[in-house]
């Protein structure tokens, strides 16, 4: 049987080192949601300086690495960061929305093992770890079915749907993204010891309120969930505000 494939070619290629700080702290790291790449956080640059540097994560399959394998083991691509960012020497904060808040969960839990526990955990639009989801797989749907799933999803701009070479070179990454949503379960094992604070939107329909409340259980240090206005991707129209709270929390830490 053949080993499962790693994607730690080049420690380097797994953040965009644009904002990096030389008075940087702590560090954010923000990561993607299912079809989502670095790119996404590049606007949030503008509300970070001095202690905190922000550190958006780029996973194989999109922007620079856009030749190389998509990853479809969430738990082995936690793997990898997990031990990239611990020989990083900033204090590790952690942002992800929908499955990006899995993903900064599970490097987190790594992160303990390794002796270099996260500060802060900041999640959005996901259940906690043990609710599966989706209920139903999509990632295999045939393609016309599949395009209305990510229209409803909301994740990217009408005029995309338009272009069908882009669609082209954008599906695997997408298809294999979601395969690593449908595949996750979570695993037994120790609490994460830091803070995690979530936030979810109030009309998103696969991620209400009382999904979110189990985040809590996740951790032994203190738990705290706000509800705002909006759909699955509220934070596109809340990021500043989200924002806000990250800088708050880890600038008090």
């Amino acid at each position: 049987m053949s080993s499962p494939p790693t994607y730690r070619s080049d420690a380097r290629a797994w953040f965009d080192r644009r904002f990096q700080s030389v008075t940087a702290t702590h560090s954010l790291y923000c990561f993607p949601f299912a079809g989502g790449s670095a790119t996404y956080y590049a606007a949030w640059e503008k509300y970070f300086s001095g202690r905190v540097e922000l550190v958006p994560v780029q996973l194989p399959g999109r922007g620079a690495r856009m030749t190389e394998t998509p990853a479809t083991d969430l738990c082995g691509l936690a793997d990898e960061l997990a031990e990239v960012i611990a020989d990083e020497p900033t204090e590790v904060v952690l942002f992800g929305h929908s499955m990006g808040a899995i993903l900064a969960f599970e490097v987190g839990r790594r992160l303990g093992a390794l002796g270099r526990p996260a500060r802060h955990l900041f999640v959005t639009g996901r259940p906690a770890p043990p609710i599966v989801r989706p209920r139903t797989p999509v990632s295999d749907l045939p393609r016309d079915e599949f395009l209305r799933m990510l229209r409803d999803y909301g994740a990217a701009d009408d005029a995309v749907f338009e272009h069908e070479d882009l669609l082209d070179l954008l599906m695997p990454m997408i298809r294999a993204d979601f395969a690593m949503i449908e595949n996750y379960r979570r695993r037994p094992g120790p609490r994460l010891s830091c803070p995690v604070t979530a936030w979810c939107g109030d009309s998103d329909p696969g991620v209400p309120p009382e999904a979110m409340v189990p985040w809590g259980d996740e951790t032994s240090g203190p738990f705290e969930l706000s509800v705002l206005p909006g759909g699955h991707f509220f934070l596109t129209e809340h990021h500043a505000e989200v924002v806000r709270g990250i800088n708050a929390a880890v600038r008090g830490v």
